[in-house]
């Protein structure tokens, strides 16, 4: 008898696995079926959002890139037009500041020529200068020299030719 209840106690127990295996199954399965529908639903959402994204793109393709090529266009013309505008007002500065330079040298020059030629006539006179004063009247001039150099400074600022004269006073 032992031999037989063992047996029963294994077949009920045979039997449990067995519906747990076929509960198991049964909610598997509805879980599978469930899985599809919702595999099925977001198909139909994702071929719905490809749609509504080929149409952006179409619409995007037809009108966008000749907005960019525009907005482009406009930049690169503004950039010209600052860059023009940059450089004309650099050539301007630039004319201003050689101008005022060349003048201001022109100058230096001229009263460099004055003051040689003023120390020139001290020396060879022995007449003092009114307004110049005696650090100008010896600033740099050689004792020898007789003029010439005055002279070639004179005609470089004055821009006088060669056949040009300079009055001598003597």
């Amino acid at each position: 008898m032992h031999s037989i209840s063992l047996q029963n106690w294994q077949a009920d127990r045979h039997q449990i696995d067995l519906e747990e295996a076929q509960a198991t199954i049964t909610r598997l399965l509805k879980e599978q079926k469930v899985s599809e529908e919702k595999i099925v639903s977001l198909e139909a959402k994702d071929k719905k959002s490809q749609a509504i994204i080929a149409e952006k793109e179409a619409a995007l393709t037809g009108s966008e890139p000749s907005r960019v090529i525009e907005d482009f266009k406009k930049s690169i013309a503004f950039k010209t037009i600052v860059h023009d505008h940059v450089e004309e007002a650099r050539d301007h500065i630039y004319e201003i500041e050689v101008k005022e330079l060349e003048q201001q040298c022109t100058e230096d020059v001229f009263i460099r020529g004055f003051l040689k030629g003023v120390r020139l006539m001290q020396r060879k006179t022995g007449v003092q200068v009114e307004g110049v004063t005696p650090s100008q009247a010896s600033d740099d001039f050689p004792p020898n020299s007789d003029g010439d150099e005055v002279d070639s400074d004179l005609r470089k600022v004055l821009d006088l030719d060669a056949d040009d004269e300079i009055v001598d006073v003597e």
